[in-house]
């Protein structure tokens, strides 16, 4: 590895947030003869806390060309060298990691111990007695300053060596700061729970390399939370029951062991885990703490919110004069919606593709406006979606701002949000659109910002797959029947003219289409043996890019498995290939990952940090020397180091849940018998009502018939029970009070 040994002349950027720094450097010694002998400085960039100017430091990492910086040199490592000579020394102690000592003392500390005083100092402090003139306050700032920063730089390499990036080894060390290596050492599996990034794999390798053993009770209770979590991220359960808990943990602690762990281990771990109060039990079902106090907490405020009757004046009044005034009429379910909302604080609006939902938004919010009858701030009426995507259609759809839920509560991508039940938001009006995708987690963020006496309406197809967090937010407040419901369920005119709807409401009544296999305008299958279908999307593919579609932008196929001959990490490599094979020149691999100039990739977890989100797509615009990845997210660049390649992915073919919310205008849906274990009603109808304005279905007709008759998975979650719990309490409560008023008139 090339190295880089130098005096820091200036600092060009330095991020407070990421310790990401760009520095200039006056080179003194590199093992590159051709780079000492033409450039007497070089910039160094890397992430490493606030280094001292005009102290000298090596550098370790690679030497790479940026086409607009020029020579540049990615440091991986650091470590300050310090000239062990008189003058080299007393320069150390008199920098600004020593504030209050000055040259002259300093000159006094060297006088009187000797040159190797810093060694001395820090194996034992007392050795500063002998300095005079020195009070007991510098003393400790000598000893402080000499073994923090030497720990610091210990601490950073000792995690380099767990191939933890530079990045995250300043996260990790921000966190924990001069305990980290003692904090790790004790339990490395506290990284997967403070650290954004870090999973249990990646703890474990740490855990099991300084020495736990597989079956060590610290391991043990990390595997029950890990399982825990991994199955509730998997299936979207709130809960999981006690004995299958139980039984995953012991298949595998014990996969490929010889000795193996007993279940009074487990349930040992178990009991620790819920005496510590990180899962909860109830009647037999084990939740994670945090979900499990998300979803008490939906449960109250909902209720809250819907007991809070402020029917605004004269509301069907209003609706007349208004389509009056606009030559509109609207069907009797878009009146009942439009009403429904306006008359309750808190309703829900649910209907399929081409049923009118944005027409009764824009109809809620204009009657809104005329009831209201004065002038409205901004602010005053909202309208957020969960992603992106869907707040853009929104937008487009109602020619009025809207924007993600996290945006209007005002989350700064480190994990605060401004708004909650402290500081809710100002709104009379609050529109959700997308309610399907809203996690139980997210809710609880959203109605704990949501002040009394808000009209809060919640729209959704709750024929759509569940969000692809824990919970079934939209169906369990459905289903509970405790909040003004308006189902949607005529298909408009325009609509009816679509193939893609129709065949869309044909899978939700679990019909299959008599039409299915001739081609419409807007809708093909494509027979095709399971061994050539990867080849008939390919071949697709470079049909729809010669009639003008773009493949980045326009085209995408949708899969429901990973693994396989056709499931998306296989289907994803070939498009690569046969598509921006072109770029590979301009290439980085690591592992059985590669990324190509021009790729379309995806996001995989949550990095606030660096303002992108799981499930973010975007398009590779830079590979700088195998070495970094730039990543184009509507605009905002996004950085990654060959260590981060795993929180990405290619997106030329995704998963069906990931494409919630989103539009493209053709989808390519491969079918084949393969996919069996995922075929279902709500997984076929959410991928073919994502199609805007192609719908290409590829592969066999069995399997589209096996996903047309497939019996959807319930998700077990608390939600439901909560609410019983919570509305019997409320009105316990209000017979109570009516009961009290009435003894005492």
């Amino acid at each position: 590895m090339t190295y880089v040994e130098g005096t820091i002349k200036r600092y060009l950027f330095y991020s407070e947030e990421n310790s990401y720094s760009v520095i200039k450097v006056e080179i003194a010694d590199t093992n590159d003869p051709e780079l000492i002998r033409y450039e007497p400085t070089i910039i160094v960039c890397g992430f490493f806390p606030k280094l001292d100017s005009h102290s000298n430091y090596k550098f370790q990492g690679e030497i790479k060309h940026h086409e607009k910086y020029g020579l540049q040199f990615n440091a991986n490592t650091f470590e300050r060298m310090i000239d062990q000579t008189y003058d080299g020394v007393i320069d150390y102690l008199s920098s600004d990691i020593f504030p209050g000592i000055g040259v002259k003392t300093a000159e006094r500390i060297v006088d009187s111990i000797g040159i190797d005083c810093l060694d001395k100092i820090a194996e034992n402090k007392k050795i500063l007695d002998s300095v005079p003139k020195l009070n007991q306050k510098l003393k400790e700032v000598i000893f402080q300053g000499i073994v923090k920063n030497r720990e610091m730089e210990d601490t950073l390499v000792w995690l380099y060596g767990f191939s933890i990036s530079p990045n995250m080894a300043m996260k990790i060390y921000s966190e924990f700061g001069l305990e980290t290596k003692q904090i790790i050492k004790e339990n490395p599996y506290i990284l997967m729970e403070e650290i954004d990034g870090i999973g249990f794999k990646r703890a474990d390798e740490i855990g099991l390399k300084i020495g736990f053993s597989y079956d060590s009770d610290i391991r043990i209770s990390a595997v029950i939370y890990y399982l825990l979590t991994e199955y509730m991220n998997k299936y979207g359960d709130t809960y999981l029951i006690k004995d299958d808990l139980i039984r995953f943990t012991l298949q595998f602690l014990n996969h490929q062991q010889i000795d193996q762990v007993e279940e009074d281990k487990v349930i040992l771990q178990l009991n620790s885990l819920l005496e510590h109060g990180k899962i909860v039990e109830e009647e037999d079902k084990i939740s994670l703490n945090y979900l499990y106090y998300a979803e008490k907490f939906i449960a109250k405020k909902m209720i809250d919110l819907s007991m809070t009757l402020d029917e605004l004046d004269d509301v069907k009044t209003h609706i007349d004069a208004f389509e009056k005034i606009n030559h509109i009429s609207y069907t009797k379910a878009q009146r009942k919606a439009i009403h429904l909302a306006l008359s309750n604080n808190l309703s829900i609006i649910t209907g399929g593709p081409g049923t009118g939902k944005t027409t009764v938004i824009k109809g809620i919010i204009d009657v809104f406006k005329m009831v209201k009858n004065q002038n409205l701030e901004e602010s005053d009426i909202l309208l957020a979606a969960p992603t992106g995507k869907a707040a853009k259609r929104l937008s487009e759809s109602t020619l009025l701002p809207a924007t993600t839920i996290h945006k209007l509560l005002g989350y700064d991508f480190e994990g605060h949000f401004k708004f909650d039940e402290h500081n809710p938001i100002s709104a009379k009006l609050l529109i959700i659109d997308e309610a399907s995708m809203i996690d139980c987690l997210l809710m609880r963020k959203l109605i704990g910002a949501i002040k009394i006496g808000t009209i809060f309406v919640l729209v959704g197809d709750a024929n759509q797959l569940p969000s692809v967090g824990p919970g079934d937010v939209l169906n369990d407040l459905i289903l509970s029947d405790l909040f003004p419901v308006q189902r949607l369920n005529i298909i408009h005119r325009q609509a009816k003219d679509s193939n893609i709807i129709s065949l869309a409401y044909d899978v939700l009544e679990k019909q299959m289409s008599e039409d299915i296999l001739n081609n419409k305008d807007d809708r093909v299958f494509v027979h095709a043996k399971d061994t050539y279908l990867s080849t008939s999307v390919l071949k697709l593919i470079e049909r729809l890019i010669l009639k003008g579609y773009d493949l980045i932008e326009d085209i995408q196929v949708l899969i429901p498995m990973y693994k396989g001959l056709n499931g998306i990490d296989r289907l994803n490599d070939l498009i690569q290939e046969t598509f921006n094979g072109e770029s590979k020149e301009l290439s980085i691999t690591f592992g059985n990952k590669k990324f190509y100039d021009h790729d379309k990739v995806m996001q995989l977890v949550n990095q606030p940090d660096k303002n992108v989100m799981n499930g973010d797509q975007g398009v590779v615009v830079g590979v700088d020397n195998e070495k970094e990845l730039l990543v184009d997210f509507s605009g905002n660049i996004v950085r990654y180091n060959r260590k981060e390649l795993d929180q990405i992915t290619l997106a030329y073919a995704t998963s069906i849940h990931k494409s919630q919310g989103s539009e493209y205008k053709v989808v390519i849906l491969p079918l084949t018998m393969a996919y069996t274990i995922m075929l279902r009603k709500k997984l076929l109808y959410t991928a073919i009502t994502r199609a805007k304005e192609m719908l290409v279905m590829v592969g066999n007709i069995d399997a589209f018939r096996r996903g047309v008759l497939g019996k959807d998975r319930k998700r077990n979650t608390h939600l439901q029970n909560f609410l019983q719990i919570e509305s019997l309490s409320k009105n316990d409560d209000q017979i109570k009070i009516e009961d009290f008023l009435l003894d005492n008139e």
